[in-house]
C-alpha cells in the first residue's frame, strides 16, 4: 500500500497511527525475544584526548555480531524507569537484548564513573572547540569495531540524551545508522534563552547537571529553598547562592547573552530571528532520524525544527527517511494523564515496540514497511485521536487572524477583552502594570524544572487570569468546531515605559464550564525583537510590533467553546522576571516597575494567527 493510499484509508476511519495499532501486520515482522543477557559493568571506553568514559553493556548471550543501541547520558546510566520509557535504560536492555541487540549506556565525562570534568554539552575548554559530540563520536567508533558488534550503531534517548545524538551525528561516523532523538534542542541559545528570555528554572537545573558528578536528588528536591534561589539578584551570582562557589557554566551563560559562536558549538540548528530556520549543521547529519516530542514538551519546537531542518538542509538522498511524532505529552512522558487532562487510550504509546520497528529496519535490514507509513503523526487534543500527514506544516491549514478587541479594560478575567475575526478600527488601548517583584506565576505549559511538583502541561489558567496584570481576550462561543494544527504566532503592538521588558502570550481553550485549558505560550524579550544576535533597547513610550512565537499545537476547539488569548509580561519561574532596567542580563540588583500598553486599532491590529484545518478534515 502506498503512502497516499494509507493516508486515504485513514481519512475513511482506519487507525491513524501505526504505532498504536496492535493488529498491524508489521508486528509480526518484529524481532522476537530469543536470547539470554550478558552484562558488563562500567567498561572503559577511550576518548581521543586520553579520557576514559565508562559504560554499562548488555549483550545477547550468544555467538555472533549484533547491532548496537547507544544511550549517552549525564544521568545514572543504570536507570530503571518504566513509567518514563524515554529514559528507561534497564527497560531497554531487557527489551532489546533478547531480540538481538546490544544496549550500551555511557556516562558523559565527569559524571558518575566517567573521567574528566563535567560541563553542559560542551567541554570546559570549549574555547578550543570541544563539545560532547566528539565523545559521542568516539563511543560510536569504538562500538562499531567490537568483535561482538555488527558495525551498525543507533542512538536513542530523551532531552539531554537526545541533543547529544545530534552533536555526535554531525561528525559523521560510518557506523552510525540512525538516531531517535526525543525532545531535542535545535539551538543551544534557545535551550537556555527562549527568544531572549532566560529559561530560569531550566537553566539552573542544567547548570547543576554540569557542576555535579551524580544527581544528588534529595539535595535539590528536599534541601534547597527554590523560592529564594529563583528570586536571587543579581542573577549572575545565583551560582554562588545555590552552590556556594562560582560556576564556569553559569558565568559563560551571562558572558554570552546573545546568540553568538559560543552557542553554535554542536547545535544542529541556528535561530537568529523569531520563527526562522537556517542551514545550521543539518547538512552534516547523514543518517535518518525519528523525532518524537509532546505538545507540552519544553523541547517541542526544537524537535520540530530539527525534523524540518533535515528535510530542508539535510542530505538530499535521506529527505524521505525522516519521521516526526507529536503526542499530547510533556517532557519525558508517553502516557494519557498530562497535567489536568486525561487524553484517553490512544495517548498511551508502547515506545520500545515503536523503536524496535525502526531499529529492525535500519540496523538489521528487515523489510517491515516502516518507511511506507506517513512521515508525520500528530495527536489532536479535543478529539483525542491521531492524525497522519505527508508533511509538516500540514498541507491543508489556512492562516486565520483573530484580533484583540476591547473597550480599554481587558484586565483580568472580568474585563471587556474580546477576540474577534473582525479587524479593529478605532479602540482605546489596554494598559497594565508589570512589577517584576510580583510576577505572574507559572501555571502549565512546556516548562521543565526537574523538580516536584510538576507545574507543566494543560492546567486551568483561571487563577492567573484573575490578576489585573494579565490582559484576557476571549472569543464568542464557537458555532462550529475549529481544528488548529500547526505553528502559532501573535503580532502584538505594544509600548512600555521602560527601555526593556518582556511580553508573554498564551492561547487557551475555554470549555462550557469555564475551565480554561492552556494550549500554548510564547514570549519575547524586547531587546531581541529584531535579532537574537544583536540587542536593541526600545525607546520608552514608542510603539513596536512584537512577533511572538507560541510554538505549535494540534487541537480541536469544540462547538460552544471559546478561544482565549492572554497577554502579560511574566511567567515565574519559567522565565526570569525582566527587571525592566535595560542593563545587561544578570547585572540587575533591583527592579523597575513597567507600565505596558497594548494597542488594537486599524494602525496597530494586534492579533494571533491560527493555522486552521477545514472541519471536514478533523479526526473522527
Amino acid at each position: 500500500m502506498s503512502q497516499i493510499d494509507r493516508l486515504e484509508a485513514q481519512r475513511r476511519g482506519a487507525p491513524r497511527a501505526w504505532f498504536i495499532d496492535s493488529s498491524g501486520t508489521w508486528i509480526h515482522a518484529l524481532s522476537q525475544p530469543e536470547h539470554d543477557v550478558d552484562f558488563y559493568h562500567q567498561v572503559e571506553i577511550p576518548m581521543r584526548d586520553g579520557i576514559h568514559l565508562r559504560g554499562n553493556i548488555w549483550r545477547p548471550k550468544a555467538e555472533g555480531q549484533f547491532p548496537v543501541i547507544l544511550i549517552f547520558t549525564p544521568y545514572d546510566n543504570s536507570t530503571a524507569s518504566p513509567e518514563k520509557p524515554m529514559s528507561d535504560i534497564i527497560g531497554r536492555a531487557k527489551y532489546f537484548v533478547p531480540r538481538g541487540y546490544a544496549v550500551v549506556s555511557v556516562n558523559t565525562r565527569g559524571r558518575y564513573g566517567s573521567e574528566g570534568d563535567p560541563y553542559l554539552f560542551f567541554f570546559k575548554d570549549w574555547h578550543t572547540g570541544g563539545h560532547e559530540g566528539y565523545d559521542v563520536h568516539d563511543c560510536i567508533e569504538w562500538l562499531g569495531t567490537r568483535s561482538w558488534s555488527s558495525g551498525a550503531v543507533a542512538m536513542t534517548g530523551v532531552s539531554y540524551l537526545a541533543t547529544v545524538q545530534w552533536m555526535g551525528a554531525m561528525l559523521g561516523s560510518q557506523y552510525l545508522k540512525t538516531i531517535v532523538p526525543m525532545a531535542s534542542a535545535d539551538d543551544h541559545f534557545q535551550n537556555i534563552n527562549r527568544d531572549g528570555c532566560l529559561l530560569l528554572s531550566q537553566a539552573i537545573r542544567l547548570m547543576v547537571i554540569g557542576e555535579q558528578r551524580t544527581n544528588e536528588g534529595d539535595l535539590w528536591n528536599k534541601f534547597v529553598d527554590w523560592e529564594r534561589i529563583y528570586r536571587h539578584l543579581p542573577l549572575r551570582t545565583m551560582d554562588e547562592a545555590l552552590l556556594g562557589k562560582k560556576s564556569q557554566i553559569w558565568g559563560d551563560f551571562f558572558d554570552h547573552p546573545d546568540n553568538d559562536d559560543y552557542w553554535r558549538l554542536g547545535s544542529p540548528g541556528a535561530r537568529y530571528h523569531v520563527g526562522d530556520m537556517t542551514t545550521g549543521n543539518y547538512p552534516k547529519v547523514n543518517v535518518p532520524t525519528l523525532n518524537i516530542t509532546g505538545w507540552y514538551d519544553c523541547d517541542l519546537q526544537g524537535t520540530i525544527n530539527n525534523y524540518l531542518g533535515m528535510l530542508a538542509y539535510g542530505p538530499e538522498e535521506l529527505r524521505t527517511s525522516h519521521r516526526l511524532i507529536i503526542g499530547p505529552w510533556d517532557h519525558n512522558w508517553t502516557h494519557p494523564q498530562v497535567g489536568d487532562r486525561d487524553y484517553g487510550a490512544d495517548a498511551e504509546v508502547d515506545l520500545h515496540r515503536l523503536e524496535l520497528r525502526w531499529f529492525d529496519y535500519w540496523l538489521k535490514g528487515t523489510d517491515n514497511g516502516v518507511l511506507q507509513e506517513p512521515p508525520v503523526h500528530v495527536f489532536i487534543s479535543g478529539t483525542n485521536r491521531w492524525r497522519a500527514d505527508p508533511s509538516w506544516p500540514v498541507p491543508d491549514a489556512l492562516s486565520t487572524n483573530l484580533y484583540l478587541r476591547s473597550g480599554g479594560h481587558a484586565n483580568s478575567l472580568f474585563g471587556n477583552g474580546q477576540l474577534s475575526d473582525m479587524k479593529p478600527v478605532k479602540e482605546p488601548a489596554d494598559r497594565f502594570v508589570y512589577d517584576p517583584a510580583d510576577p505572574v506565576p507559572t501555571v502549565g505549559g512546556g516548562v521543565w524544572t526537574g523538580l516536584e511538583p510538576n507545574m507543566s502541561g494543560p492546567q486551568d489558567r483561571r487563577p492567573v487570569e484573575r490578576r489585573d496584570d494579565v490582559l484576557v481576550y476571549t472569543s464568542a462561543r464557537l458555532e462550529r468546531e475549529l481544528q488548529v494544527v500547526g505553528r502559532i504566532f501573535a503580532h502584538i503592538y505594544a509600548a512600555s515605559s521602560t527601555p526593556d521588558t518582556d511580553f508573554i502570550v498564551s492561547l487557551v481553550d475555554v470549555d462550557l464550564s469555564g475551565y480554561a485549558t492552556l494550549l500554548a505560550t510564547g514570549n519575547i524579550r524586547a531587546r531581541y525583537r529584531n535579532s537574537f544576535a544583536t540587542q536593541e533597547l526600545v525607546v520608552p513610550g514608542n510603539v513596536y510590533e512584537y512577533k511572538i512565537d507560541l510554538w505549535s499545537i494540534g487541537h480541536l476547539f469544540k462547538k460552544g467553546h471559546r478561544i482565549r488569548l492572554e497577554v502579560t509580561s511574566s511567567s515565574f519561574p519559567w522565565f526570569d522576571p525582566n527587571p525592566n532596567t535595560g542593563l545587561q542580563k544578570g547585572e540587575d540588583i533591583s527592579y523597575v516597575v513597567a507600565e505596558q500598553t497594548i494597542f488594537h486599532q486599524a494602525e496597530y491590529p494586534s492579533c494571533v494567527v491560527l493555522p486552521v484545518v477545514p472541519a471536514g478534515d478533523a479526526p473522527t
